[in-house]
């Protein structure tokens, strides 16, 4: 059989008997030799071509074939490369462990396959190594016909380090100790491995072999901001990413939870993906979960969001993933997945419109801006629809006082007038246990803290509300830089949290004269970039100088629904102008309070 050799990714097409590639090994540059055999064919091919490009020739398997895993980082690999063993254990196939430099190599022998020299044995080969689950965690790209991959202690002229061959133990090294060892050639040599036959490579057949586990909806499903990605690995996963997926779990509950909750949970999760033909014993299990303490030297194995099962099932509403770069481009096959997702999670929005006979949703993840010029009835009108809602909220009031806030909230409640109210709380009457769902905040911040006062609330609130964002503390001087700078945030703590965010924003009189428009508001474009809708607040003063009613227009909304109604004035009670005062909330009269 001959082999390709290639003295760097330039310098390519000698061939040479496959017995002599051993001869270049220690070479202290980059040499690298085909991943398959060829026959005399390949010469005949190159000296016609002057290249191996569209080489359509038989090709056959070489005495050891290399599995190549990669990551971002050495560490990275290494956990990959890791659950790759752990995979080659449960399926009896022998390996040979190499760093290359910058990425780990698995060798695995040429009688573990079941095979015949045929031109499309690449394409076998990928196949079936994809049905068993090699390819979650090695390179796919190593199955290319005329792939070159690195020889034993040459040198890596990017990392400056050999390809190095390693015990197995050597695996569960700290990255830098396995640096180290690479730094000159190793004499330790790989072993010469046999195991029967595993992978059939003879036909193009992919494995009918699925395990499909269906979660069990009992109606009680976790909040969806936390760690999609684990919640759908918890359901069940197929075979071929088990072990791997285990280490992930486990690892991320071992940093949270004790070690016996961590049993707990993996061994419920091990009786979910085992089964008969493909067992998942508990020593398996257990060896696994004593990795992710032992790992690293002793410091424990930690994923991140790179990591491919976490990314493979990330979700748009966890609280992490407007962080993820990969994010930034997404395929239509991506968003097309996302958008089931959401239909499928059949969220409730808020809808205001519904107050008035109209449809105005607002969805979990979304900022609506309330836009007007001040003493206009903003703050009122969003405790109205508050309590109407009654939905968890933590208002962050940063103009009104407690006793002003509270007194309009027990208007609204009871009907009554603020005299009426004063003797009925004066009487030992009280109103605080209808407002269970509210918590007002009152200490000013600046804007990046709210998201740590909203994860320190005993109830995470479906809404938030901040008046105003100008009021906001900041570094920056100029006024629409600090407006700017927290509708920024606002639009962040909607989105990671996956809740609902109002906020009131002023405008100028200029604007005011001229008709509100997205520019209006103070931060101009960029507040209007960060909300999800934007409605103006327009008010009508009678012959004293009191608002009277209320045009409440949608100004921007990234949705089809537009809101556009006239609100009269009744005390601290906003209802549709011609309709009953009941609405747009149902009030309990003040004679049921006496």
């Amino acid at each position: 059989m001959i082999k390709e050799m290639a003295h760097g990714l330039g310098n390519r097409h000698h061939f040479i008997e496959e017995a002599k590639i051993s001869d270049w090994y220690g070479t202290p540059s980059d040499t690298f030799c085909s991943l398959y055999d060829y026959d005399d064919d390949v010469k005949e091919y190159v000296k016609q071509k002057g290249k191996l490009s569209g080489f359509d020739s038989k090709i056959y398997m070489p005495s050891e074939f290399l599995l190549d895993i990669d990551g971002a980082t050495v560490d990275e690999a290494r956990q990959k490369v890791i659950g790759l063993t752990i995979l080659l254990n449960d399926l009896n196939i022998p390996y040979n462990a190499y760093f290359s430099g910058t990425g780990f190599h698995l060798g695995i022998p040429a009688t573990c396959f079941r095979w015949e020299g045929a031109r499309d044995l690449h394409l076998k080969v990928k196949d079936e190594l994809t049905a068993k689950g090699i390819f979650e965690f090695a390179d796919v790209s190593v199955t290319d016909k005329t792939r070159i991959i690195r020889l034993l202690n040459t040198k890596n002229s990017k990392s400056g380090l050999f390809k190095v061959y390693l015990k197995p133990a050597e695996l569960h090294l700290h990255p830098d100790e396995i640096i180290a060892l690479a730094k000159f050639p190793r004499k330790e040599m790989p072993r010469e491995l046999e195991c029967d036959a595993v992978f059939d490579v003879t036909t193009r057949k992919k494995s009918s072999l699925k395990i499909s586990v269906k979660p069990e909806q009992i109606g009680r499903r976790p909040d969806p901001v936390e760690f999609p990605c684990i919640q759908t690995m918890l359901d069940g996963v197929g075979f071929g990413s088990r072990h791997q997926i285990a280490l992930v779990l486990s690892s991320h509950f071992r940093w949270r939870y004790p070690e016996e909750v961590v049993n707990t949970i993996m061994e419920q999760w091990r009786q979910k993906v085992t089964t008969e033909e493909k067992p998942f014993t508990a020593n398996e299990m257990k060896r696994l979960i004593n990795d992710t303490y032992e790992g690293h030297g002793g410091a424990g194995y930690k994923y991140g969001c790179s990591n491919v099962h976490m990314d493979k099932h990330c979700q748009a509403t966890c609280k992490l993933y407007k962080s993820k770069k990969s994010q930034n481009a997404l395929s239509a096959e991506a968003m097309e997945d996302m958008l089931i997702n959401f239909i499928k999670s059949n969220v409730k929005p808020i809808d205001i419109g519904s107050l008035y006979g109209k449809k105005f949703p607002i969805y979990p993840g979304e900022v609506v801006v309330l836009q007007g010029p001040p003493k206009s009835m903003k703050t009122m009108l969003l405790q109205n629809w508050l309590n109407a809602l009654k939905r968890p909220t933590y208002f962050l009031e940063l103009e009104m006082s407690a006793r002003q806030m509270m007194s309009r909230f027990a208007m609204m409640e009871t009907g009554m007038e603020e005299d009426e109210l004063n003797r009925y709380l004066l009487g030992g009457g009280r109103v605080s246990d209808k407002f269970k769902w509210l918590t007002i905040d009152y200490s000013p911040c600046k804007a990046y803290e709210i998201q740590k006062r909203i994860q320190m609330q005993p109830i995470k609130p479906e809404i938030v509300v901040v008046d105003h964002m100008g009021l906001f503390h900041s570094n920056h001087k100029d006024n629409n830089m600090k407006v700017e700078e927290a509708s920024q945030a606002l639009m962040e703590l909607a989105t990671q949290n996956n809740i609902v965010v109002f906020t009131v924003s002023e405008i100028g009189k200029e604007s005011f004269k001229e008709g509100m428009n997205i520019a209006s508001a103070r931060g101009s474009f960029r507040v209007a970039y960060n909300a999800n809708k934007i409605l103006g607040v327009t008010p009508k003063k009678d012959n004293d100088g009191l608002v009277k009613s209320l045009t409440v227009t949608t100004i921007a909304n990234r949705e089809r629904e537009s809101l556009n109604i006239k609100l009269d004035v009744n005390n601290v009670i906003l209802t549709a102008a011609q309709d009953k005062p009941s609405q747009p909330v149902t009030l309990t009269t003040a004679k049921e309070y006496r």
